[in-house]
């Protein structure tokens, strides 16, 4: 059983860059779960429900009859198919490598490994597995290109902005949330803090210097940013957007109220969603303005959301939410930071000014 192998950090260098690269993570669906690298598919050697009879055969009789009950768990026609699905997705992108991986490189991946050749197809082993394609997220998290930190009141549209960059990292889009109190996607869960780690390690082994990154709160939902790059993000060089409150409050009426409806939210439902956040921002705005803040909604929601002639009534507690709430949140956070202001301006300008930046960094590459 001596098939080749591959490095952990050549291996990673593929997974972040190269999305046609078959990557199979052998491990159990709730190891897979609770952490795994994005572009990777979880096509378990044992499953959640063998781990958890081998490991009690393990405590009670031993490791050889552990192994014993793993060899009988999979066998026949469970082995067949398991071995089908991993062939059929390695010959699925036939002219790139194909990569195995269990938790350490251990006996899951070998025997993996050993009954794919059986089969007639090469892949190759990651060597120490997941550990050690962990251990090279972790660095590619410590050791980032350099970057520049948009920042600007709730609203101000900066997700859509770094979005029409050449290089940039959305933070809000690896974590599944927009990070504020209204932030969660109904329906939809965030990765666990690990897997949330893993994306943001790819994402950043691929970005050129000088990419964009949103100013975000150390929590973007339940995910937290790790602490060594949110020490880089503190100091870090800003872009900042300024626009009027009402402008934002239209911003965030857009997103948060009109695109869910459309996509078909009910309307009840989402009235509920808001009053609930406003709710659980009670003590922070004060008794008196989360119940005017929770009247004024709950009146607007009487209104069309579509109709263009009722705006000004949902733009009327979102203005006030943003003005007694996020801008004040925002402000206190910013004056916590020693960052040098690269450039202020209107959304327009800011992205004309960030995206001529980066095409200069691009040129000055290019002329080494």
């Amino acid at each position: 059983m001596n098939h080749p192998t591959l490095p952990a950090a050549e291996a990673f260098s593929l997974l972040s860059t190269n999305k046609q690269v078959t990557m199979i993570d052998v491990r159990s669906e709730g190891e897979y779960e609770k952490a795994h690298f994005a572009n990777t598919l979880n096509i378990p050697i044992l499953s959640d429900a063998h781990r958890h009879d081998v490991g009690l055969t393990y405590k009670t009789e031993g490791s050889e009859a552990a192994k014993a009950l793993g060899h009988k768990l999979v066998s026949g026609d469970y082995k067949e198919r398991m071995i089908q699905q991993w062939c059929e997705s390695i010959k699925s992108h036939p002219r790139h490598p194909a990569l195995i991986f269990c938790w350490r490189g251990g006996l899951r991946s070998r025997l993996a490994q050993d009954w794919v050749y059986q089969n007639g197809l090469e892949v190759l082993r990651v060597d120490s597995g997941y550990k050690g394609l962990r251990h090279e997220a972790l660095k590619a998290i410590e050791n980032p290109a350099p970057f520049v930190v948009l920042s600007g009141m709730t609203g101000s549209g900066k997700t859509r902005l770094i979005h029409q960059l050449r290089h940039f990292v959305d933070l809000e889009a690896l974590a599944d949330h927009r990070g504020s109190a209204f932030g969660a996607y109904v329906g939809r869960s965030q990765p666990q803090q690990a897997t949330f780690e893993n994306k943001l390690a790819q994402s950043l082994y691929q970005i050129a210097d000088n990419f964009v990154l949103e100013d975000e709160s150390p929590n973007i939902g339940r995910c937290h940013v790790p602490d060594l790059f949110y020490a880089r993000m503190v100091p870090a060089p800003m872009v900042m957007i300024e626009t009027p409150a009402r402008v934002r409050a239209l911003e965030i009426f857009k997103e948060y109220v009109q695109a869910p409806f459309a996509g078909g939210m009910p309307l009840p439902e989402l009235e509920a969603s808001f009053a609930k956040n406003v709710e659980r921002i009670r003590n922070k705005l004060g008794g008196m303005e989360c119940d005017n803040i929770k009247t004024m909604l709950s009146q607007s929601f009487q209104f069309d959301v579509l109709n263009e002639a009722y705006a000004d009534a949902y733009l009327d507690w979102i203005e006030r939410l943003l003005t007694h709430y996020y801008d004040k949140l925002y402000i206190h956070s910013l004056s916590l930071k020693s960052r040098k202001t690269l450039f202020k301006g209107c959304w327009q300008d800011c992205l004309d000014f960030l995206a001529d930046s980066q095409e200069r960094t691009f040129h000055q590459k290019l002329d080494r």
